[in-house]
């Protein structure tokens, strides 16, 4: 495995970390209103600035680029889940 292979399996285990955490706590919540692109980056706005998620998500930024943590972010949420609760 390559050292960005590495980095992306890391912040691929924080991000769902931080969604499940985000998720139980009620952090996350949908409604068809929403733009998903906004919904994404306000999800990463959230884990940059709320303490919970602050420094797993610096961590994050330690071996990615903003715009792949927020790809990740995207592969990894579970939009279904989040439309059924």
């Amino acid at each position: 495995m390559t050292s960005i292979e590495k980095n992306k399996s890391a912040s691929r285990l924080i991000i769902q970390s931080h969604i499940d955490k985000a998720f139980t706590e009620k952090h996350i919540q949908w409604n068809d209103g929403l733009n998903y692109t906004e919904f994404i980056r306000a999800l990463w706005r959230l884990f940059l600035n709320h303490d919970s998620f602050k420094l797993g998500t610096q961590d994050i930024l330690g071996k990615l680029s903003e715009e792949d943590a927020m790809q990740l972010l995207s592969d990894e949420i579970d939009i279904t889940k989040l439309k059924a609760s």
